[in-house]
């Protein structure tokens, strides 16, 4: 059984798309790179690759920064909102935005943030 169950596990892992394409950008998600079509590439931390996740898996959807929170599993005691903005501020510098008007990155006044991107997953 326990043959059958790792064999799965890595079928399943083998069928998870491993990178995804939007804009002039591709998100490295087995290196944790986000890479430019001009060829320049940058690191994400963990918790850059976990939004970018979010984001991606959830193009122009809402998310609260308590679901943003959450999805990082980070204690809202010990973190708070503010942590999540710093976070995004690094993704908008790592994507070139303009802190005036981002591309991709979109705050919504009072509700959260939401990525607006066309998404292409690939294996």
């Amino acid at each position: 059984m326990r043959r059958v169950s790792k064999t799965r596990h890595t079928n399943d892992q083998a069928r998870q798309p491993s990178k995804a394409k939007f804009d002039n950008w591709t998100l490295d998600m087995i290196n944790y790179t986000l890479a430019h079509q001009d060829g320049t590439s940058t690191q994400l931390s963990m918790a850059e690759m976990d939004i970018m996740k979010m984001f991606l898996e959830g193009a122009n959807r809402l998310f609260s920064r308590a679901q943003i929170l959450d999805n990082l599993k980070l204690d809202p005691d010990q973190n708070f909102d503010r942590s999540i903005d710093v976070r995004i501020s690094r993704l908008r510098s790592k994507l070139c935005e303009s802190t005036q008007a981002p591309k991709f990155i979109k705050t919504v006044y009072g509700g959260g943030y939401m990525f607006v991107a066309n998404v292409e997953w690939v294996t």
